[in-house]
């Protein structure tokens, strides 16, 4: 079962701030990723890389990301892995 802190990410989106659009990562639920086009997502607690997982069976793990980097689940408190210290990644999606 994915942590539930995993049910929600980062995704980039637009914004029109004085006239300019502005890119702006905002909280978003997994289960409305779905469906968009290339959406530019990160993990809300360490900016790492995730990968989104939809549910497959009613009784299975609801929609969540998971760490594409090892590294990065062992060190943020969100990740399957975490060791107890929480640290932003190493590679953060910009």
């Amino acid at each position: 079962m994915p942590h539930d802190l995993m049910i929600q990410c980062e995704q980039k989106k637009l914004f029109l701030v004085d006239g300019k659009e502005v890119a702006r990562w905002t909280v978003t639920p997994v289960s409305k990723l779905f469906g968009a086009t290339s959406p530019n997502i990160r993990c809300m607690h360490c900016h790492g890389a995730v990968q989104v997982h939809k549910q497959q069976v009613e009784h299975g793990p609801q929609d969540h990301v998971e760490h594409r980097s090892r590294q990065d689940s062992e060190n943020c408190k969100g990740g399957s892995y975490f060791k107890g210290a929480h640290q932003l990644s190493t590679t953060p999606v910009a």
